[in-house]
């Protein structure tokens, strides 16, 4: 078994053994502070309850639209995941005031500045899906980092790794 087929398959048993899964359209911070809503076709970010950042529930382009299906607040990332009913992307939305840029997109270098970056706070990290998502789980904090959450897609569990923003595992559903 490689490293990395063990890792995800460890993740996948450590999300699954976390309880039931409940979709929530909205999630907040264990301190209070923050909270994330899904409304409608906007995802609203609130700061201590006044409203600091609302996003329409679409792609980079704004070609595909959602609703929020459902919404976790990950603690040692700092962020929330957002999964959506109708568009085939996961969002990580970081409350970190030091998170580092977002990159969208091919990126030769970074370091050369050959890049538009969008800043990491309260910015969206997207991950592409093959299908819309119904629910998702984070992992139970086994690792430090929280990088793992696993996605259910109509058919199927997606490991979804949140470093590379790329589906690391795929798991059949038995019907």
């Amino acid at each position: 078994m490689t490293a990395q087929r063990a890792i995800a398959t460890a993740a996948v048993l450590a999300a699954c053994a976390c309880g039931p899964v409940g979709a929530a359209t909205h999630a907040e911070s264990p301190d209070g502070r923050w909270r994330v809503d899904g409304d409608g076709a906007a995802v609203v970010v609130r700061d201590a309850g006044h409203v600091a950042r609302a996003l329409p529930a679409a792609d980079l382009g704004g070609r595909e639209t959602g609703r929020v299906a459902d919404v976790h607040y990950l603690p040692r990332r700092r962020s929330f995941v957002i999964v959506f009913a109708g568009l085939a992307e996961l969002w990580e939305l970081s409350v970190d005031a030091s998170a580092p840029p977002v990159y969208d997109g091919l990126v030769h270098d970074w370091r050369l500045g050959e890049a538009v970056p969008t800043p990491g706070f309260l910015g969206v990290r997207r991950t592409r899906l093959p299908a819309p998502a119904a629910t998702l789980r984070p992992e139970d904090g086994q690792t430090p980092s929280q990088p793992h959450v696993l996605v259910s897609v109509p058919g199927a569990e997606l490991l979804v790794h949140l470093e590379v923003r790329r589906v690391i595992a795929r798991f059949a559903l038995q019907p």
